[in-house]
């Protein structure tokens, strides 16, 4: 094994081994693996802002690049299942496998290991609250001043470069009813249950008919109602009823539209939007020159691009403030989230080689300049 792959597995190590799940996000600024990070990152120019219930953001930044490297350090809870410590790394088969292990502390572990062996500019974000669906860290960074242009948001891709994917909204369809006594005709149409049944197919029928609409392999809306609530018994006419739903917008369309297009399915439902994660690139932004902005940076890198995923990731929120944002890391979405989460060692040392060519470019682009 080679050095470089000997020491981001050791990295790997100390961070699997810092309990990091999120919820419930029991981290501050004077956590364990906010003083590891910093002690392997001594000639950067360090800050820490905290936006308080555990969402925090450490920035370390050499030189003055130009990109940044975007990596969230906590990880959903253990599932059930494991079959060994999952604090403990363990390498076995090809395979190092530890909570967080492929989402995505590898990532920080090869730009650890990246950031110790040589000098060159480079700027690294660590958030801590990405896996909470609020992403309050980033969005507080992104409220400052900053000099960057682009950045890389590691996420599990498999090694290719991702410009595109799904954003996410979710929201609560409320119905309103006449109380009285479930024996009277009225009953029928009266019932706010009833009125949200029928609103929920024809959702359900709109949503279906949406799927000849495509962008390179994700096809159609993924729409999913959570929850279904109201009424206080069986033989009262129901006075009120919340359906809270789901839904995640194709690359390219608008939440605030489809929103619109749930409301007018019926006459007296009222939607109250919930969390919103834009779409990548962000739909603030023209698309086609997003999308073309962010494949100028996998041509300048020479990086392998890959398709469209369904699956969210902060990226939006650095393309709906303006960067140009791409999606690239070690690792298999399957494996990440799953009982005895595993990274392959092959991986990570293919994100190695990655990283650290968007690092020599950018450093010998500045020593020409």
């Amino acid at each position: 094994m080679n050095e470089h792959t000997k020491n981001t597995l050791q990295h790997l190590q100390k961070l699997v081994s810092f309990d990091s799940q999120n919820p419930p996000r029991d981290i501050s600024v004077e956590s364990e693996i906010f003083a590891y990070l910093k002690s392997q990152l001594k000639d950067f120019n360090i800050s820490l802002q905290d936006s308080g219930d555990g969402c925090i953001s450490l920035l370390a930044i050499r030189g003055t690049p130009a990109l940044l490297f975007n990596v969230h350090i906590d990880t959903v809870p253990r599932a059930e299942g494991w079959t060994q410590d999952p604090f403990t790394l363990s390498i076995a088969n090809g395979k190092a496998c530890g909570l967080g292990a492929c989402d995505i502390k590898g990532a920080a572990a090869c730009l650890l290991t990246l950031a110790n062996e040589n000098k060159k500019d480079m700027a690294l974000l660590f958030s801590s609250d990405e896996e909470a669906g609020s992403s309050v860290a980033v969005k507080a960074f992104l409220k400052q001043q900053h000099d960057f242009k682009e950045v890389i948001v590691a996420e599990p891709t498999c090694g290719l470069a991702i410009t595109a994917h799904r954003g996410i909204q979710t929201a609560e369809a409320q119905f309103s009813g006449i109380a009285g006594h479930a024996s009277e005709q009225r009953a029928l149409h009266d019932n706010a249950i009833h009125k949200a049944a029928d609103w929920l197919c024809k959702a359900t029928q709109w949503v279906e008919s949406q799927q000849q609409l495509s962008h390179q392999s994700l096809t159609g809306i993924p729409f999913n109602a959570g929850t279904i609530s109201g009424g206080v018994k069986a033989n009262m006419i129901a006075q009120s009823c919340q359906i809270k739903f789901g839904f995640r917008p194709l690359p390219g369309q608008k939440s605030e539209q489809l929103l619109k297009s749930f409301a007018n399915l019926a006459e007296e439902v009222v939607i109250q939007k919930g969390f919103f994660g834009p779409t990548l690139p962000a739909d603030n932004q023209d698309f086609e020159t997003a999308i073309a902005s962010a494949e100028s940076i996998i041509n300048k890198y020479r990086l392998q691009p890959g398709k469209a995923v369904s699956f969210w990731t902060e990226a939006s929120l650095f393309s709906q403030s303006g960067l140009t944002a791409i999606v690239l890391g070690p690792g298999n979405i399957a494996q990440a989230h799953a009982a005895d989460e595993w990274v392959e060692i092959a991986e990570l040392e293919r994100a190695y080689f990655q990283y650290k060519k968007v690092i020599d470019y950018n450093a010998n682009s500045g020593e020409k300049s």
